[in-house]
């Protein structure tokens, strides 16, 4: 088991009583040496901060090696970037002394392993056309009297269509919502940022 990253000291701490063979490796550059039947991945920020360009990199030096991160928080859209890259287990720091273990086994025997708190965004529920109609349109800058009078529906319609594309989306907030779908890394690509195939614009800060 190789541990990479300047926090490689608390996994090690944590699975000192495991049957598993521990080595902590000092940067990825050195992980394809210490040949591990999996990898753990110590960072501080978000699960992207995180992962960065190393999963990649260990990927190509490990082939299909199972890579668990940790990491201090999973933003909106980050866990299937994640997944989608490789990545095998995702484990957040405060859980570290209770989830850690579970995880590198369920790895160790094939299986994906995330926090069940972000596990629907795996495989997030499909936003409907209208929603993302509405949302194109929140990226625009719009409002949400604004969007209703657009698109001849009440204002209290637009709200109730927000709230559920927000519950699907993991995003609590507009702001968050535009950052979501803004961002190349952690858009959903959806088809929110289209409408009549034309390619939208989000608006200049207010």
């Amino acid at each position: 088991m190789a541990i990479v990253g300047s926090k490689g000291a608390v996994p090690v701490t944590v699975l000192r009583e495991s049957e598993l063979e521990l080595q902590t490796v000092g940067s990825v550059a050195g992980v394809g040496e210490a040949a591990p039947a999996a990898v753990v991945l110590c960072g501080s920020e978000s699960l992207a901060a995180t992962a960065g360009g190393e999963v990649g990199a260990l990927r190509e030096v490990l082939g299909e090696t199972p890579v668990v991160i940790v990491c201090a928080e999973i933003r909106p859209g980050e866990l299937r970037t994640a997944l989608a890259a490789g990545v095998s287990g995702i484990v957040l720091e405060q859980q570290l002394d209770t989830h850690l273990l579970p995880c590198l086994r369920a790895v160790l025997s094939g299986l994906v392993c995330v926090p069940r708190a972000q596990a629907r965004q795996v495989e997030p529920d499909r936003l409907t056309p209208r929603e993302k109609q509405i949302l194109g349109l929140v990226v625009m800058g719009y409002m949400n009297g604004e969007i209703g009078e657009r698109l001849f529906v009440a204002e209290s319609t637009v709200k109730s269509h927000l709230s559920s594309a927000f519950a699907k989306l993991g995003v609590s907030s507009r702001t968050e919502a535009v950052e979501l779908i803004l961002d190349p890394e952690r858009g959903l690509g959806t088809g929110i940022l289209s409408l009549g195939g034309e390619p939208l614009e989000a608006a200049p800060s207010r």
